[in-house]
């Protein structure tokens, strides 16, 4: 059996085509979440005509701040022991697999929970390194613990492969990730909006929202850029928290031009990706759209693992005001084509998983 364990709206978004995919095959699934982030899954699910989730290991309010952790990751750890009813009844030692994505809390739960269950875990979006610990923290550690802990490893690409190949795991090239997937079918449904010409920021990495000083220089540069383009700030819920709590928020509403936007539900949020005029994010997911819709995109960051758009539409940022300053006198440079392609990193990964329908 193929059981699907998530826990954060990104995830849930990358691995919905997968999950299509099998319920189009009529393969059955369990799909488990872990409940770090509950808010807005109910749009994702009925954007993508996808079943909710079969069981929730905790169902409480949404993991915002780094106080919630320890309570949370130890409920994972305790509630998805052989007797715990997200596994569907499916005895330990079963020749089932357990499907985690990226590199998240609920990415490590979902792989020590396989293997104490003695499922094999197979993990998505594989492969991916900065060769840093600290940056991002604490997602490099969790990849490296969590291609130890997968028997059978999905890689975006060659370079993904020969990150693991030392490990002498099962490891596919999957010639892409399933944000492509999700991004081709957001778009096609997607409606656009008519708006004045208007760019995007979204953030909500540890390494930039827990740094006050690194946060407060990024606000400072926002509103710099406001004042030669309308912004619309995303505000994921922790992001928003620590702005509150550090009056930055207050001082951002003030600006004529920034619009300060709850989470939209991801079809709404691709069409408006598809009409922005550039995206200013911290988010691996939101670099991979970019670089199908060639939109220009400035990653707040010192270096990217994902080399989708690097190069071509795609600028990392490095906290550099030059390089800054360069992207956005520039950016009719770094908008490119859209490019999707016929390949389907999801077909790929669910042809693989044949053994276990």
């Amino acid at each position: 059996m193929i059981h699907i364990f998530l826990g954060t709206k990104a995830q849930l978004i990358k691995m919905a085509p997968i999950m299509k995919i099998l319920a189009d095959r009529g393969i059955s699934y369990n799909f488990v979440h872990s409940g770090q982030h509950q808010e807005t899954i109910s749009d994702i699910i009925s954007d993508f005509q996808i079943k909710p989730p079969d069981h929730y290991v905790t169902n409480g309010p949404d993991i915002k701040s780094k106080s919630q952790v320890p309570k949370w990751l130890y409920l994972c750890l305790t509630q998805t022991g052989k007797n715990s009813p997200c596994w569907a009844g499916r005895p330990k030692g079963a020749s089932d697999v357990v499907l985690v994505h990226g590199d998240t809390l609920s990415t490590l739960a979902g792989a020590l929970a396989a293997r104490r269950m003695g499922f094999q875990c197979a993990h998505i979006e594989s492969g991916l390194r900065s060769f840093n610990i600290w940056h991002p923290f604490p997602e490099e550690l969790i990849r490296l613990a969590t291609f130890r802990l997968a028997s059978i490893l999905y890689c975006p690409d060659e370079s993904a492969v020969a990150n693991v190949s030392n490990l002498k795991k099962i490891t596919t090239n999957t010639q892409g990730n399933t944000m492509l997937d999700a991004t081709r079918l957001a778009v096609k449904a997607s409606v656009r909006f008519s708006l004045p010409e208007f760019g995007i920021v979204s953030l909500h990495r540890y390494e930039n929202i827990f740094n006050t000083e690194r946060l407060g220089w990024i606000v400072e540069k926002i509103i710099d850029i406001s004042k030669e383009y309308r912004v619309m700030f995303m505000m994921h819920p922790p992001t928003e928290k620590r702005l509150r709590d550090l009056s930055l928020y207050s001082e951002l509403e003030a600006q004529p031009n920034i619009e300060l936007r709850k989470r939209m539900g991801y079809f709404d949020f691709s069409g408006l990706l598809a009409n922005a005029k550039f995206l200013l994010t911290d988010g691996g997911s939101n670099q991979e759209e970019s670089s199908y819709l060639g939109l220009p995109c400035l990653v707040m960051r010192r270096a990217t693992e994902r080399a989708e758009g690097v190069g071509r539409n795609v600028v990392i940022s490095n906290y550099d005001s030059q390089v800054i300053s360069e992207f956005f006198q520039n950016l009719s440079k770094y908008r490119k084509e859209s490019i999707f392609g016929a390949q389907s990193p999801s077909d790929i990964i669910v042809d693989h998983l044949e053994s276990f329908y």
